[in-house]
């Protein structure tokens, strides 16, 4: 019985070193924000009480289009609220406060015309899953 039980032990202790070999322990139970697990922020929506990285992007882009210097800290407070709010104002969208598909289309692009405009920040669209 003693031998059974030591070699059940050492099938399960070989069977978790293998699953920790190819990343799946640690993963159970967890998970990611959907738009990291994505890899796309511009598919998901996003508001006030937020916080990510995605979040960071949107920060970015907002500072652009309005200047508003908010801290790019990743955490959808109400000072960001507000820095969208302006920019939905300024392009006429419902100003709600909410990042979703029509303000992403705003906020993706730098709406100056073509060609590299200066001070765009093209790294942050990018990642944010922009097509630009």
């Amino acid at each position: 019985m003693e031998l059974r039980t030591r070699r059940h032990k050492f099938t399960l202790a070989v069977a978790a070193l293998a699953m920790a070999a190819a990343g799946t322990v640690g993963a159970v139970g967890t998970s990611a924000a959907p738009a990291e697990a994505a890899g796309r922020c511009v598919d998901y929506n996003y508001s006030q009480g937020g916080y990510s990285s995605c979040i960071g992007y949107i920060q970015q882009l907002v500072n652009y289009h309005t200047g508003a210097g908010l801290a790019v800290d990743n955490n959808f407070g109400p000072k960001t609220r507000s820095a969208v709010i302006r920019v939905q104002s300024i392009f006429r969208l419902t100003a709600d406060g909410i990042v979703g598909p029509r303000t992403w289309n705003i906020i993706c692009y730098p709406q100056k015309g073509p060609g590299p405009i200066p001070g765009f920040p093209y790294a942050a669209a990018r990642a944010a899953g922009c097509s630009i």
